[in-house]
C-alpha cells in the first residue's frame, strides 16, 4: 500500500482572514476517566527487560480449609499446608504511526498541519490504546467461551433491560457488588433511557458535566465495542479491573520523530512524523499465550484470538471483568 500524505485535497483553502478549524474527533475518550485502568509502580519497575512478552509471576490466596483444634500430644503434628502459585503473562506492545506532510500544504491551508499532529499525538493514542484494550477483552472472552465454559459472560437474546445487570453481577456470586462501571454501545443506553433507568450524578468538578449511572455503576457509552450480528457485547468492570503501563520508548527517535524529505513535492519539501508507544497492558488472571501472532508484536486482531489467551484465575470472581451480551436493533 503507497504511502498516504496529507495533501492539498485533504486541506482546506481558506479566503483572505478565514481561520482553519479542525474537527474533533468523536470517539468517547471516557474510558481513561472512569477508574477502569491503572498504573503499577512496582511492576512498572520489572518491565524493563526484554521479550515479546512479559511474565507477572504471583501467589494464589490460601485455601479455604477449616481451622482446627489444638491438643496436648507431642506427636499429633497438624497437617502441613501449602500456598499455590500461578504465572500470568501480558502482551508487549511497541506501536507506531505515521503522518506525511508536504509543504506547500501549509502554505496554501494557511495553518500548518504538523502543529495539529503534534498537539493531537495525546488523544490518538488515547483512541489507539482504547482499541487495543478492546481487542484483549474480546480475546480473553473468547478463550473463556472456548475453554472455561463461558462463566464471565451473561448473554440474553434480547435488549438490555434492567435485571441483566443483576443476573451479570451474580455471574460472581458473593462478589457481586464489587462492580463499578458499565462500558456499553449507545443502543444499549437508549434502552436504558427509554425505559427510564439512567440517573444522572454531577461531577465533583464545578460546573462539570453530569455523569450517567445504572444502578450504581458509571456508565460509559462508546460505539466502539463489539458488535456482531445485532448482538452488542457491554463490560462490567470492578475498580481498577485493567493494568495498563506505559514505559519509555527506548529507540534513537524517541516517541516522536520528524524526517524532512526535501527532494519531495517535486522540491517543495515533505516533513514525516512518527509517533511510537510502548505499554505493557494487563487483564489480572489471565496469560497471553503469543500462539498466534504473525509479527513481534500482536495486533489488535490478533489480541482479539481466543488461542492467545488463557485464564490462570482458579475463579470466575477473581477476574476484574465480565462482559453482557444483549441483542438490539
Amino acid at each position: 500500500m503507497a504511502d498516504a500524505y496529507t495533501r492539498i485535497a485533504d486541506a482546506i483553502v481558506p479566503s483572505v482572514y478565514a481561520q482553519y478549524s479542525f474537527e474533533e474527533h468523536v470517539q468517547s475518550l471516557e474510558i481513561y476517566q472512569a477508574g477502569i485502568l491503572f498504573s503499577d509502580p512496582a511492576i512498572a519497575s520489572k518491565l524493563s527487560m526484554g521479550g515479546r512478552s512479559v511474565d507477572m509471576p504471583g501467589w494464589k490466596d490460601l485455601g479455604n480449609d477449616p481451622s482446627e483444634p489444638v491438643n496436648d500430644d507431642p506427636a499429633d503434628s497438624i497437617e502441613m499446608k501449602k500456598i499455590g502459585s500461578r504465572r500470568e503473562v501480558a502482551a508487549r506492545n511497541v506501536r507506531a504511526q505515521a503522518w506525511g506532510v508536504p509543504d506547500l500544504t501549509s502554505i496554501l491551508a494557511g495553518d500548518d498541519p504538523q502543529k495539529l499532529i503534534v498537539r493531537r499525538q495525546t488523544e490518538y493514542w488515547q483512541r489507539a490504546n482504547k482499541l487495543t484494550l478492546l481487542g484483549i477483552l474480546k480475546g480473553v472472552v473468547a478463550d473463556n467461551i472456548a475453554n472455561d465454559g463461558g462463566d464471565l459472560v451473561r448473554t440474553t437474546g434480547a435488549s438490555i433491560v434492567d435485571t441483566d445487570i443483576i443476573e451479570a453481577a451474580y455471574l460472581m456470586g458473593d462478589r457481586a457488588d464489587k462492580f463499578k462501571t458499565i462500558w456499553m454501545h449507545s443502543k444499549q443506553m437508549k434502552a436504558l433511557k427509554l425505559a427510564d433507568l439512567i440517573d444522572y450524578v454531577p461531577s465533583s468538578e464545578q460546573g462539570g458535566p453530569l455523569i450517567p449511572y445504572y444502578m450504581g455503576l458509571r456508565a460509559v457509552v462508546d460505539d466502539d465495542i463489539p458488535v456482531a450480528a445485532g448482538v452488542y457485547t457491554a463490560f462490567m468492570f470492578k475498580d481498577k479491573a485493567i493494568l495498563w503501563n506505559e514505559l519509555p520508548v527506548n529507540t534513537e527517535g524517541g516517541p516522536l520523530e520528524f524526517d524532512r524529505k526535501p527532494r519531495q513535492g517535486h522540491g517543495g519539501g515533505v516533513t514525516e512524523m512518527v509517533g511510537r508507544r510502548h505499554f505493557v497492558p494487563h487483564v489480572p488472571g489471565t496469560r497471553f499465550l503469543d500462539a498466534s501472532s504473525a509479527g513481534e508484536f500482536a495486533t489488535d486482531a490478533e489480541l482479539a484470538l481466543a488461542a492467545n489467551w488463557d485464564r490462570t484465575a482458579s475463579s470466575v470472581k477473581n477476574m476484574t471483568f465480565i462482559a453482557l451480551k444483549t441483542t438490539e436493533v
